[in-house]
This record gives structure tokens, C-alpha cells and sequence, in this order.
């Protein structure tokens, strides 16, 4: 990916320890030096997420209609059992015949029964394939989740070692919120490290209140994989547009993220739909498109990022 021309790398700090995360931006930081090149290293925090818990299949396909037990738990020998969840007491926050999202949208459930808070069955909308720990969306449980979660402690003391150059905080949606965690930061910087500061926009919330986390950040990142589902997916394109033109009143950097070049895990060129995505985000005044699922789980992110950038060259030289 360096060789391909990366201008920044992001590591997220959604599944692993703190110390795991801190040995990957350990060695992320020694390829950064070890090429010579500027290339910023992103640390992107956690934010509180309903998750399924893991099985050990990783991923398993289901079909449409196919029933499933989703019960409370860190760990399932056996997803066709049961499914786990690690979030106590989820169906309280279900009712039968409502449907809910797992992985930003790919599979959708609709709830039959509910047993208990810790216990309920749902069926699947369509076929797919089912991944361990993947988020689980359900309609307007995200703003009522607490987003400063204890984690960020942790992974805000392990920063200093490999001196990030840039820090994402999820799921920003007011001044206030930002600045608390604004305020746990500075407890770690010096003089030798001060990093700058992305707010990742996620919800309706955040939309509304973006003149005020602007003027405490260096930059936003429209994070459409949450957006698009706390959000009416509709007014995706339209939320992308207002948010990149209030950065650019603002002087500000915008990271525009998620599903830029997903086309391209299943087929050799890019879907046109990806091409026009890229195109009029940078013809909006963009800073910065982040490839994530398409470097992540690509066999050769290479080429991704090559084919990113071609895009990306051709807008700039039109």
C-alpha cells in the first residue's frame, strides 16, 4: 500500500486490545519510516457499538428466511445454534416484526420472538454470509448509546509510543462531546506530539451541530457506513454534500470514508457507480478519500489504492 501511494494509513481500534493495537502501530510506524515517505498514521478510536460476538467459522452463509437464535454472549461454538451478541440486555430495545442491520447494512434480520433482554430469534431477509463481530444497527439505539467509552482511555495512554499524526474520534455530535474528549487528549500530548484532530460525523445529531465541532477540529470524516444508517439512507449524498461544503467555508480537511471502491473485492475494474462516487467527491471539494473494507479485504489493496488515485488524478487534471 505504501508503494502504491498512500497519503495517510488508518488503524482502527474497534477489535483488538489496546496492547494488540499498540504493537500494529508499532510496526506501522517502522514501515512509515523504513520508506522515507510523508505518509501520516491515522489512529481512529472506538466508539460504542452494539456487536455480535464471535464464532468459530468467522463467517458462515445463511439463506432468506433462514431462522436464527441470537443469544447474549462473547462467544458461540456454533452460530447455527445460536448467534452471539455482546451487548446485555438487547431486546429490550426489539420488538417482534421489527427489523434491524448487521455489517453497515449488508444483512437484514426481522425479529420473531423475543424470550428474554438476553434471548431472541430472527429470521434473514436474504442470503449472505454472517461475520463474526460485525455491528448491529438497530433504528435510533446509536445517539442514545454513550460514545466515550472506557477504551479510549486505555488506547490514549499507549498513543505517545508511535506518535500518531492524526487522531479520529467517532461519533461526534456536539461541541461539548468533543470537547470532553478533547480534554482526555491533552492529558497525553507534549510538546514532541500533538496531534491533529478528525471528527467522524455519524449521525443526524452531528450533521446539525457541525459549525460547532468544526470550529474545535482539524478536520471532519464524513463516515457514510453509520451515516447512511442512522440517517435516512435517501439523503446520504445530500448529507455528504452539505457536510464537504461546510468544511470548505470553514477551511477545514474532509475525509470522505467508506464503500468508495467496494465493487472492486468482486471484480477487476471498479463499478461505474464507484467511479461517479470518487469523481464528485472530489468535484465537492473533498480533502481526502479513505478506502476501508476494499484495502482491508482485498487480495492485492495495491491496485485498489493505484485505481483510487488514477480517479482521482483524472478530476484533478480535468
Amino acid at each position: 500500500m505504501i508503494d502504491a501511494g498512500v497519503d495517510a494509513l488508518r488503524v482502527k481500534c474497534s477489535h483488538d486490545s489496546a496492547e494488540e493495537i499498540a504493537q500494529t502501530l508499532s510496526l506501522v510506524r517502522k514501515q512509515i519510516t523504513a520508506s522515507g515517505k510523508n505518509i501520516d498514521l491515522i489512529v481512529d478510536l472506538p466508539e460504542a457499538k452494539l456487536r455480535l460476538g464471535r464464532f468459530p467459522q468467522e463467517r458462515i452463509k445463511i439463506s432468506e428466511g433462514q431462522e436464527f437464535r441470537f443469544l447474549y454472549g462473547q462467544l458461540s461454538s456454533d452460530p447455527l445454534a445460536y448467534v452471539p451478541f455482546v451487548t446485555e440486555n438487547l431486546a429490550d430495545n426489539l420488538r417482534v416484526g421489527e427489523k434491524f442491520f448487521v455489517q453497515d447494512g449488508n444483512l437484514q434480520f426481522e425479529v420473531t420472538a423475543i424470550h428474554s433482554p438476553n434471548e431472541f430469534i430472527a429470521k434473514s431477509c436474504h442470503g449472505g454470509e454472517l461475520v463474526q463481530s460485525s455491528a448491529i444497527s438497530i433504528t435510533d439505539m446509536a445517539d442514545k448509546l454513550n460514545h466515550i467509552v472506557p477504551f479510549i482511555d486505555e488506547m490514549l495512554a499507549k498513543l505517545p509510543a508511535s506518535k500518531p499524526e492524526m487522531i479520529a474520534f467517532s461519533f461526534i455530535k456536539s461541541r461539548a462531546m468533543l470537547q470532553e474528549l478533547i480534554d482526555k487528549l491533552k492529558k497525553h500530548t507534549t510538546n514532541n506530539w500533538n496531534p491533529r484532530i478528525l471528527a467522524k460525523i455519524e449521525s443526524k445529531e452531528g450533521i446539525d451541530n457541525i459549525d460547532e465541532i468544526l470550529d474545535l477540529v482539524f478536520g471532519i470524516m464524513v463516515a457514510r457506513g453509520d451515516l447512511a444508517l442512522t440517517t435516512p439512507f435517501e439523503t446520504l449524498g445530500l448529507s455528504q454534500k452539505y457536510l464537504v461544503s461546510k468544511a470548505r467555508k470553514q477551511g477545514k480537511y474532509c475525509v470522505v470514508a467508506t464503500g468508495t471502491l467496494t465493487s472492486m473485492l468482486s471484480q477487476a475494474l471498479p463499478a461505474r457507480s464507484d467511479i461517479l462516487d470518487i469523481t464528485n467527491s472530489c468535484l465537492d471539494g473533498a480533502s481526502a478519500i479513505m478506502l476501508c473494507n476494499e484495502t482491508a479485504h482485498h487480495k492485492n489493496p495495491g491496485k485498489v489504492i493505484e485505481t483510487a488515485k488514477k480517479i482521482i488524478n483524472a478530476v484533478e487534471s480535468y
